[in-house]
């Protein structure tokens, strides 16, 4: 008789299910109708998952579409950053053609494009490009001071009294540890009223051992952007507006690439809102190193629906 499943059991079912959403197959371009100015690279396909709600999570499409581009670049040569748009809503039950153009392939430098079709309509676009890495002056913004992740409450348990919003949550952040600093979205502070700042912070890692693939870890570090904490931050300032039924939607996403780490360690993201208004939401976030390298920044803008504006 087996007992429940263990850490190690769930870890390895998070890796197998990343790795897995993130292998794409290659189409052959014959069997995609296409009339493109630039070479076709390549054709792909990504598989969706059955979790939560039928809109396909853009993190998931983000991450597959920059698979589907570095597929195409030669090995070595790492992105250095991807601009997104999400067009139309995508069907998450439903596999994602991802078709790729060669824009530029220079002596240090690979630009690529990818359009993400299903039932043969486009339904986000995707530049991506690539650079050899080179030397030159350096800095960073520095960390913020903050508890190590041993020492914040996990997801499951921030959220124990409400298990209808940890199952929903989950479904979203499942192949993730989370560790909110402070209530998590949508959540309320120890004295009960709604978190009114616009800033979020969370330590963030992919609940399991990825392989040692640069691809891989980026990806999966797509994934990770786009997690409820930039859309949080958009509306956290609003607390008395923004309650059940309303609805956050991405409009586009930005990820800029300025080290290689792993997915599978703990990041720092540092997520805060400079400007929200007419409707629409910008959030900025920064993913740090445990040692306080800075990893990636991360740009978001999202249509901010309230009920009543509906």
């Amino acid at each position: 008789m087996s007992g429940a499943p263990t850490a190690a059991d769930r870890g390895r079912a998070v890796v197998e299910e990343v790795v897995g959403l993130l292998d794409l197959v290659t189409v052959d371009p014959a069997t995609v109708t296409t009339d493109r100015l630039v070479p076709v690279a390549g054709v792909f396909s990504g598989r969706g998952t059955a979790r939560g709600t039928t809109r396909r999570y853009g993190g998931l499409i983000a991450a597959q579409a920059l698979t589907a581009a570095a597929h195409t670049v030669r090995s070595g040569r790492p992105v250095h950053s991807l601009h997104a748009y999400f067009t139309r809503p995508g069907d998450s039950r439903r596999p994602v053609i991802y078709l790729v153009e060669a824009l530029r392939d220079g002596p240090s430098m690979s630009a690529r494009r990818v359009v993400a079709l299903q039932r043969d309509t486009p339904i986000f676009f995707l530049t991506a490009s690539f650079h050899d890495p080179g030397s030159g002056p350096a800095h960073g913004r520095p960390a913020p001071e903050v508890p190590p992740p041993d020492e914040v409450p996990t997801l499951a348990r921030l959220l124990a009294d409400a298990p209808g919003r940890l199952a929903a949550v989950q479904d979203m952040l499942f192949a993730f540890d989370v560790r909110y600093l402070g209530p998590p979205p949508g959540g309320r502070r120890a004295d009960g009223e709604r978190a009114g700042e616009a800033h979020r912070r969370a330590w963030v890692r992919v609940a399991g051992r990825l392989p040692d693939d640069a691809s891989l870890h980026a990806g999966a570090l797509v994934l990770v952007s786009d997690l409820p904490l930039l859309l949080s931050a958009m509306v956290a300032g609003h607390a008395a507006e923004w309650g059940p039924g309303d609805l956050g939607v991405s409009i586009d996403h930005t990820v800029w690439f300025h080290r290689p780490c792993r997915a599978d360690e703990w990041l720092l993201y540092d997520c805060d809102s400079p400007w929200a208004a007419t409707g629409r939401g910008l959030a900025t976030g920064r993913l740090y190193t445990r040692d306080g390298d800075l990893v990636a920044t991360v740009a978001q803008e999202a249509l901010l629906l309230t009920r009543s504006a509906r």
